[in-house]
This record gives C-alpha cells, structure tokens and sequence, in this order.
C-alpha cells in the first residue's frame, strides 16, 4: 500500500493536494460528506439561532497534525519515509499538502486524524521523520476547523462538549464564512 496524491496542483501558489493511502481518495471524501459538511450544517445551524452556547461534538475528535517545511520535496519525502516504515496499516492516513498563504516561503503537510492515541502516536513518528529530512521544520498539532471555532469559543484546550461563545459579536461573520463553506464559496 502506498500514499495517492490528488489533482498535482502547484503548492506555492495557494493550492492544496490531498493524499491518502487509497488509490481514489475515498476517505478523504467520505469524510467530507459524512463528517465535515454535517458538522458545518450543525454549527451553522446554532449559528442561526444567535447562541450564547454551541454544542462542539465533532470538533472535539477532529485533530490536524501539522508540519511545516521550507519545500515541496521535503514533505514528499516525509510521505515517503512514513510510508516506507509504517505500511501497510489497516487505517486510513489522509490529509494534505500545500499553504494558503501565497506569499508564505513554507510548504506543510497536514494528516488528519479523529482520536488521541492514533495523534499521538502518529505525531512521535512524524517528528522523528522530520527531523532526519532537516532540522529545518515546525511540527504541532490542533482541532481542526478551529479557524471557525477559536474566534468563537476561544482557546481550544478549553473546549467542552457544550461550550460557551466567548466573542459573540463574531456570530454573524462566522456564520457568513460557514454559508460560504456550505455552498463552496459561492454567494
């Protein structure tokens, strides 16, 4: 078994290719349909109703691990070197690779995952492996979609599974940034 990279996009210029150690991607986009676009409809529906709570479910098992490097060859080698030492695995290792950021000099690797033990794990072995690509790296780990969250509930260590709103006056552009999710950018 081995890693797939999605639609070769250039990585430099704000693009991100998605990888996965399944030929069609196919974790990769039942998650989007099963997991991520219910949890948007979730929160954009408590949005609606101008809370001064949200019920976090999904985000509290929801974890990106991140590595940042200088260039694209290093984060395919670190693919490379996690699958030359951990294949084959009976779970999915999915994620991505590139910036949003145009101007940004550096390039990451993001691998999702859904539990604590499999980030921890998996974050003792990539930092490892990072660290014999160059000592040139950052690697660090966070909830995912917290762009959404964090400006809402603040510092994600103190997330619970019903969490208060701390910025509420954010509720309307957040709520504008998740339509905008939910109907793939367009207005």
């Amino acid at each position: 078994m081995e890693f797939f990279v999605g639609k070769r996009r250039d990585v430099n210029k704000g693009y991100w290719m998605s990888f996965e150690n399944h030929p069609r991607l196919e974790n990769t986009k039942r998650n989007i349909y099963t997991r991520c676009l219910p949890c948007l409809e979730k929160l954009y529906a408590q949005l609606e109703k101008n809370p001064g709570e949200i019920v976090l479910e999904e985000p509290l098992n929801c974890w990106k691990i991140v590595v940042v490097f200088r260039e694209l060859d290093e984060c395919l080698a670190l693919l490379q070197s996690y699958q030359d030492e951990k294949f084959p695995l009976q779970r999915s290792v999915r994620g991505r690779i590139g910036t949003s950021d145009k101007e940004s000099p550096n390039i990451v690797v993001v691998f999702q995952v859904y539990d604590e033990e499999e980030r921890q794990e998996m974050l003792a072995d990539l930092q490892r492996m990072a660290k014999e690509i160059t000592p040139e790296f950052t690697i660090f780990y966070e909830r995912g979609c917290q762009d959404l969250y964090v400006p809402l509930c603040g510092n994600w260590q103190e997330w619970l599974k019903v969490t208060p709103i701390k910025n509420p006056h954010l509720i309307g552009s957040i709520k504008e940034k998740v339509r905008r999710l939910l109907r793939g950018g367009k207005n």
